[in-house]
């Protein structure tokens, strides 16, 4: 039987920055009274909706008052709920969005308020966002987009395979291309001459699903395809089916109940990079609780990727370990 358990936290921060919980009004409050800001990007992700029934799970057991907004994958929405938040006077806000960048002014406004930031999700945020926020979590996008060029390459050595032509299903956001870019370098760095025939802007599964019909018929040596999401991936795979062109490999990133099930029918999704957001959520309700008692802790908590693939879930060190 094959296992599908997540890799643990991989809780070593990637700097040295750390942080003292001042004496503010969130200080002085009694816990249980703690009221919460939440927002996400968007709950039409099974990942978000995860993680955001870990979060409402931890809360109601910590008598937590959640208060949240859905950003509606639109970074106008997001901003304008978040602003909403503000004025609501929460206690705490907990973010976990595509569209970082965007927020400075709103975040300061957190700072000017004494309502500390928690982002989930995200930890490679520009300088002047991590000024202003107290703590992130979630996995590193290079990094975990790196493993999975690790594996693929280790998958198409075993086939005797030095090179491949391949497309990928990538966001707008810097985030979504790292996770591209770690892929290729991940492949590259390991002897695998890699040809990027086409970058595709998807959101969703649908998007998807029709740039990958488009590149079978553009490109019909084309294959592989790497979705930076289990919606772009999947999308990539609908099309593949829908073509009758399996033997196009496709590779994904979220580890999402679907992507696990598809792999296990031995077909052409080769594996995935697995995320845990339920991890990230209990882990930044476990950090919310440490700031609320005042402990020191480090500001970047990085949050370990693995692989699941016809071998089952693999950790980051059994990845880089085989492919060597």
């Amino acid at each position: 039987m094959k296992k599908r358990v997540l890799g643990i936290l991989g809780l070593a921060a990637l700097t040295l920055v750390s942080m003292i919980a001042p004496a503010n009004r969130v200080y002085a409050k009694e816990e249980e009274n703690l009221k919460i800001g939440l927002s996400f990007v968007s709950l039409n992700f099974p990942y978000y909706v995860r993680m955001y029934d870990t979060f409402m799970e931890e809360a109601e057991k910590n008598n937590w008052e959640v208060s949240f907004v859905d950003g509606n994958l639109d970074a106008t929405t997001q901003l304008n709920g978040i602003q909403d938040l503000v004025n609501d006077d929460v206690d705490v806000m907990v973010i976990s969005t595509w569209y970082i960048d965007a927020m400075e002014d709103v975040l300061q406004q957190c700072v000017d308020k004494d309502i500390p930031v928690f982002v989930i999700g995200n930890t490679e945020n520009p300088d002047n966002i991590n000024e202003l926020i107290q703590y992130a979590c979630g996995t590193e996008h290079y990094d975990a987009g790196h493993l999975g060029g690790t594996y693929m390459s280790k998958y198409l050595k075993d086939q005797g395979r030095d090179s491949i032509k391949m497309a990928t299903m990538v966001g707008s956001t810097e985030q979504m291309k790292a996770r591209a870019q770690g892929f290729v370098d991940g492949m590259t760095d390991h002897g695998i001459s890699v040809e990027v025939l086409n970058e595709y802007d998807v959101s969703t599964r649908e998007e998807a699903m029709a740039s990958g019909e488009d590149a079978l018929t553009t490109y019909p040596d084309i294959e592989l395809f790497y979705g930076v999401s289990a919606q772009g991936a999947l999308g990539a795979y609908d099309a593949t089916v829908g073509a009758n062109r399996t033997e196009v490999m496709v590779f994904g990133y979220d580890g999402e109940d679907e992507e696990l099930e598809v792999i296990d029918e031995d077909n052409n999704y080769v594996g995935t990079v697995t995320q845990a957001p339920d991890v990230e959520a209990s882990t930044t309700v476990e950090y919310i609780k440490k700031y609320l008692d005042g402990e020191e802790f480090d500001k970047i908590v990085p949050i370990s990727a693995g692989i699941y693939c016809d071998e089952g879930q693999l950790t980051a060190e059994e990845v880089e370990e085989s492919a060597k």
